[in-house]
């Protein structure tokens, strides 16, 4: 009896002489990690850039909210200058104004001149963000006896850090 002998097909071989079995497999899998990658990616730069620009409005409030603080100091029927207090003394008062915790500090330069600097903190806003505004007043008394308030220069409002 002879031996069977089986005769199998030859597999073409690619152009070089190699073999690329399971070449479509690797190149599948590296493009779905490449593609995750890139998903991951784009969702950090997302959450990074709503984080900025949610901290940005935060700031800008903070900085209306301490000028409107000034002007309404400024400005108030009710507000007035510490006379008693002597040169480099200061004092605060604190204004409830909706969702800023608002302080205003007011120190007394000379007889007449007065540094007065208003702060602004988010109440809701865990961030940190706040601003503090300042302007430098001159105060003047009139023949009814009422004092007026004045910015001394054109610019007289400088932001603070």
């Amino acid at each position: 009896m002879s031996p069977l002998i089986v005769l199998q097909p030859a597999r073409p071989t690619p152009a070089g002489g190699r073999h690329r079995d399971g070449f479509v497999l690797v190149s599948a899998l590296l493009a779905v990690v490449l593609i995750g990658a890139l998903a991951v990616g784009v969702l950090f730069a997302t959450t990074e850039a709503t984080r900025a620009g949610r901290t940005s409005a935060i700031r800008e409030g903070a900085l209306l909210a301490s000028e409107s603080a000034l002007v309404m100091f400024i400005s108030g029927p009710g507000s007035e200058l510490p006379t008693s207090l002597g040169p480099a003394g200061t004092i605060s008062h604190r204004i409830d104004e909706g969702d800023w915790q608002l302080i205003v500090y007011i120190t007394r330069l000379d007889s007449a001149m007065y540094w007065i600097v208003a702060e602004a903190q988010g109440r809701l806003s865990n961030s940190g963000a706040g601003k503090r505004v300042g302007v430098v007043v001159r105060a003047t008394a009139r023949d009814d006896h009422s004092i007026t308030i004045d910015p001394i220069s054109e610019f007289a409002w400088s932001e603070l850090f």
